[in-house]
């Protein structure tokens, strides 16, 4: 079984740093987005393994892409406690990355 290591990088969207990520469980991929503000305050895109073959999960166009759809959504990164869960996000990848290519 291979140990995957979990790595908080930084992410400036908006004037707001973000915090992320990426953590690869045995099932799936978990793309977990905190607000710099409050650590209780994130949002979690989960994609199943077999939906990766063509995402980079770990591509910072992808993430500022999730950050800013999050935001859209409705997702206030300022609030204090404040969740927000997109399972099975493979759509909402593939549709943030034909955008980026139709660019």
């Amino acid at each position: 079984m291979k140990v995957y290591k979990k790595q908080i990088r930084k992410m400036v969207i908006k004037d707001i740093l973000f915090l992320y990520v990426v953590d690869e469980q045995a099932q799936d991929i978990i793309i977990r987005i905190f607000s710099n503000t409050y650590k209780s305050t994130f949002v979690e895109f989960v994609v199943p393994w077999e939906d990766t073959w063509d995402i980079f999960v770990y591509e910072p166009k992808l993430i500022s892409n999730l950050i800013q759809h999050a935001l859209e959504q409705g997702w206030d990164c300022r609030q204090k406690n404040n969740r927000m869960k997109f399972d099975n996000a493979t759509s909402i990848i593939r549709v943030l990355m034909a955008k980026k290519e139709a660019l």
